[in-house]
C-alpha cells in the first residue's frame, strides 16, 4: 500500500512538472517539445523553453524540495508540527539578508547569494532560540512559536524599510522577489541552488533516524547516550540551511515547509526517511502547481506564487492550530 503511494506522488509529480513545462502566455504541445528535443522547434519555441519555461520548472522542483525539507527537519527537531521557517522567522531572516544583499549591491554574484540568506537564517534562529531559552528547562514550543512570531514580524519590518530605501531600479526585481515569484529564473541561479540542497539533503537524510529517538523525550534520549543538544543544533543548522539556500533563490514561499511534512506524515503514518522524501515531492508539487495557477489567473501578468501557497496555508495553519489545541 505504501508504495502505490509513493509511486503515485511520484508520478503526479512528473505529471505536474510536465505541465509546467507546457502551459504558460505561450503554449507547447507534447509535439512542439519533442521537436524542441530534436532541434526541429522554432526560435521562439527554443527561446521559450529552454531559457524560461525550464529553468524555471526546476528551480519550483528544488525550490519546494528545500523548503519542505527544512519544516521536516523543523517539526521533527522541535516536536511540534506548527513549526516552520516561515512561522519562526528563519525565512524572513534569510530574505532580510538577501534583500540587503540585492538591494545594495546591484553588482553581487548569485554564486553567494545562498551564503548571506544562510547567515540571515542563522541569526533569526539564534534569536528565536535565544529568547524562548531559560536556563536548566527544557525549550517550551510554545515560548519558541511566540519567538518565532515576533522575530519574523521584526524582520519583516526591517525588509520594508529596506525596500523603501533601495533604488528605483531594483524595486520592481525587490518585489517580486517578496511576493514569491520565481518567474524569470535563470540556469545561473539553478545551477548555483543545487549543490547546496544536495549536500544539505543527503546530509539530512542520514540524520532521519535521529529524530525518532528524539521523539522519546529528552530524558529517554540521554538514557539511549544521545548527545540530545548537539544533535538538535546539527538538525537544526541542515534545516537553516536547506531552508534559506531555497528562500535565495524562489522569494518569499511561506507555509510549503509547514503544509508538505505534515501531509506527508498523516498520509504515511510514520516520520521515517520515506516520509521525508515523500514531503520533498509534495514541496515541489505545491510550489509548481502554486506556479502554474498564477501563470494563468490573469489576462495579462501573473500572480506570484507565493501569494497562491499563502491563500492555502493560512487556512491550513489556523486548522492545525485550533486541532493542537482542542
Amino acid at each position: 500500500m505504501m508504495k502505490k503511494k509513493i509511486i503515485g506522488v511520484a508520478g503526479l509529480l512528473i505529471i505536474v512538472f510536465c505541465a509546467s513545462l507546457m502551459i504558460g502566455k505561450t503554449s507547447l504541445s507534447f509535439s512542439d517539445i519533442a521537436a524542441i528535443f530534436t532541434n526541429e522547434g522554432t526560435a521562439s519555441q527554443q527561446l521559450v523553453f529552454w531559457n524560461f519555461r525550464f529553468p524555471r520548472s526546476l528551480m519550483g522542483l528544488i525550490g519546494g524540495c528545500g523548503l519542505a525539507f527544512s519544516g521536516f527537519l523543523l517539526q521533527g527537531t522541535i516536536r511540534n508540527d506548527l513549526a516552520d521557517g516561515s512561522i519562526l522567522g528563519i525565512n524572513s531572516g534569510a530574505g532580510f539578508f538577501v534583500m540587503l544583499y540585492l538591494g545594495f549591491l546591484a553588482q553581487g554574484s548569485l554564486l553567494i547569494l545562498p551564503i548571506v540568506a544562510m547567515a540571515g537564517g542563522i541569526v533569526a534562529a539564534i534569536l528565536v532560540f535565544g529568547i524562548a531559552f531559560k536556563r536548566k528547562e527544557f525549550l517550551s514550543m510554545e515560548k519558541i512559536l511566540l519567538a518565532g512570531i515576533a522575530v519574523n514580524a521584526g524582520f519583516g519590518a526591517l525588509t520594508l524599510l529596506v525596500t523603501i530605501k533601495i533604488s528605483k531600479g531594483s524595486y520592481s526585481f525587490v518585489n517580486s522577489w517578496l511576493a514569491g515569484s520565481i518567474w524569470g529564473t535563470t540556469w545561473t541561479a539553478v545551477l548555483t541552488l543545487v549543490p547546496f540542497i544536495l549536500l544539505f539533503t543527503i546530509l539530512a537524510y542520514r540524520k532521519i533516524p535521529m529524530l525518532a529517538i528524539l521523539g522519546f523525550g529528552e530524558e529517554q534520549a540521554m538514557s539511549l547516550g544521545v548527545k540530545v543538544n548537539r544533535q538538535r543544533i546539527i538538525l537544526l543548522s541542515l534545516a537553516v540551511g536547506l531552508g534559506a539556500s531555497s528562500v535565495a533563490f524562489t522569494g518569499s514561499l511561506g507555509f510549503v515547509g509547514l503544509m508538505a511534512p505534515h501531509i506527508s506524515k498523516s498520509w504515511l503514518k510514520q516520520e521515517t526517511r520515506t516520509s521525508f522524501l515523500v514531503s520533498g515531492a509534495i514541496g515541489s508539487l505545491l510550489v509548481i502547481i502554486a506556479d502554474i495557477i498564477g501563470r494563468i489567473s490573469l489576462t495579462s501578468g501573473e500572480i506570484p506564487a507565493g501569494i497562491i501557497i499563502a491563500i492555502i496555508g493560512a487556512p491550513y495553519f489556523l486548522f492545525l492550530l485550533l486541532k493542537n489545541r482542542f
